[in-house]
């Protein structure tokens, strides 16, 4: 037997709380009405018990109604293995290290679920390390950091002036009750644990936010026909101030800068993200293309050549996005649903860097992070982001599953393993290879995946099934069962009762049968009215 030893690894954490300590928790319904409170637990009638500072009993709440719960109290500090978990066939993630595996049972410790055991079987893949370096973000539990970027003004052009006709008077009274009914709607919305697009181009922005290596991965969700526009290394830069020439006189017009022209089309994004490379995602193409300000102050738009497969995405879905960064290489790749997409090479101006930029040479390009939803009316969602440093593994995720081999991929990026999982003891995984028996410790491993025929079905979902979705990693389901506060009690698929703590949970889904859009959907359902609504003792 060959023992396989690394150097031990350490992943930091490097980010705050969302949460504060006296924060209220947040109960939405159905048709987007929202409570604050504390959650309370469940009763026997599988009601809610929520209680709030201004009554005296708590209420009653009946789950049919209720979409999610926000849990901003039961936040509490992180620990290193918070990031490590198993994930099920079922599409459930227990945050939680393995103890030991044999072929017919997986025992587990949980910060959530304590120690439990389940049938190997159901185990798809088990993630010691998942994302292999350095986190710098995971969200978004909150608006905290980002920014609904209003587009600055447009540069003189030649084209015809559109007349702007003045609006009649109206009276007073009448414009005031106008106004008080016209609620002021931003292109970007934060509800939950996602950001929702409601109208507009405006583009939702998050500054200083990636690295010299960067992992992006968020969840997409989109309608009408997938066109979007993701920023990367914005500097969010205004134009470069005009020098005034020595024969200028007083009150002359400021010289007009050029505007770059690319398909045909001017190019305003400039204006919004200054110097950035901008990935246009459309559903069966993607394309990156320089914009900013040359070394003169005029304004470019250059287009990046690549390697492209043949991903084609829906007219309506949702996908996983990965975007992975390495600015010294000047290399961008990007992944969709695990699946290699699209790469692009030797990005001089990604390159650059403060040490070697010369006077005459193009601005540097920033740190930000922008989606812009470029079909102004149609519905989208980014959730479940996370921004952490890459370790430079280029293959994909997709590439990690195998109809009958297991895959062990090393937490160094590089090394991977095909062959089978002999069981899990003593921290130590025992993997026999074509040549040999490997001993590797699960602190050098970045994921293990389980031999899988692409063509077996997902096992359906139970109707009344709640999710408990955990920071920074994790997703519990079951059937809720009578609960109190500060846990969760459900009946697990293997018909076994799991207490589910809710220490480190940032929401209960109640219908996460049909999660997609939700906000969206909430406009075309009916508002609750005094005869519906939830109230004391229903």
């Amino acid at each position: 037997m060959i023992s396989l030893t690394m150097p031990r690894l350490f992943f930091p954490l490097c980010l705050g709380l969302c949460f504060l300590a006296n924060a209220e928790d947040v109960l939405r319904f159905n048709n987007g009405d929202q409570l604050h409170g504390s959650f309370q637990g469940i009763n026997e009638a599988n009601a809610i018990l929520w209680s709030r500072n201004d009554l005296q009993a708590p209420l009653t709440l009946k789950t049919q109604q209720v979409r999610h719960v926000l849990l901003q109290t039961q936040q509490a500090p992180l620990k290193a293995e918070s990031f490590a978990y198993i994930r099920l066939i079922c599409g459930d993630q227990i945050p939680g290290q393995v103890l030991r595996m044999t072929k017919e049972t997986t025992v587990i410790r949980s910060h959530a679920l304590g120690e439990i055991s389940i049938p190997t079987a159901e185990i798809e893949a088990i993630h010691p390390q998942p994302i292999g370096g350095v986190i710098h973000y995971i969200g978004p539990y909150s608006a905290e950091g980002w920014e609904v970027l209003k587009e600055k003004p447009q540069p003189q052009s030649d084209q015809p002036q559109v007349e702007v006709k003045p609006v009649p008077d109206v009276p007073k009274d009448a414009a005031t009750k106008d106004q008080a009914q016209r609620k002021e709607v931003a292109a970007w919305v934060h509800a939950g644990t996602a950001w929702y697009h409601t109208k507009g181009t405006e583009p939702l922005i998050r500054k200083d936010c990636l690295g010299e290596r960067t992992i992006l991965r968020f969840r997409l969700s989109w309608r009408e026909r997938l066109n979007a526009n993701i920023a990367l290394h914005a500097d969010f830069a205004p134009p470069p101030a005009e020098e005034k020439k020595d024969d200028a006189k007083e009150g002359d017009a400021p010289a007009q800068k050029r505007m770059a022209f690319f398909n045909g089309m001017p190019q305003n994004q400039v204006q919004l993200y200054g110097n950035a490379l901008v990935l246009n995602i459309y559903q069966t193409y993607f394309s990156l293309n320089r914009c900013g300000y040359d070394a003169s102050g005029q304004i470019i738009s250059q287009r990046m050549m690549h390697t492209q497969s043949n991903v084609q995405l829906p007219d309506s879905g949702d996908a996983v996005m990965e975007i992975r960064s390495d600015r010294s290489k000047g290399m961008i790749m990007l992944f969709v649903n695990g699946q290699y997409a699209a790469q692009w090479e030797d990005i001089e101006q990604l390159k650059n860097t403060p040490d070697d930029a010369e006077a005459d040479a193009d601005p540097m390009l920033g740190n930000g992070f922008a989606l812009q939803c470029t079909n102004a009316t149609a519905p989208m969602r980014l959730s479940d982001l996370i921004i952490a440093d890459w370790n430079g593994i280029k293959d994909s995720a997709h590439s990690m599953s195998h109809d009958e081999r297991d895959i062990v991929l090393l937490s160094n990026g590089t090394d991977r393993y095909s062959g089978e999982i002999l069981r899990i003891d003593q921290q130590k995984a025992f993997f026999r290879t074509s040549y040999s028996t490997l001993e590797i410790p699960l602190s050098e491993i970045a994921e293990l995946n389980f031999a899988r025929p692409k063509t077996a079905e997902e096992p359906e979902i139970s109707e009344g099934t709640v999710t408990a979705r955990f920071y920074p990693i994790g997703k519990i389901s079951g059937i809720p069962l009578a609960s109190a506060a500060g846990s969760l009690q459900l009946r697990s698929r293997f018909d076994i009762p799991w207490q589910v703590d809710l220490t480190h949970a940032i929401a209960i889904d109640f219908h996460d049968d049909h999660p997609f859009l939700e906000t969206m959907d909430e406009a075309e359902q009916k508002p609750l009215t005094p005869d519906d609504s939830p109230a004391e003792g229903e």
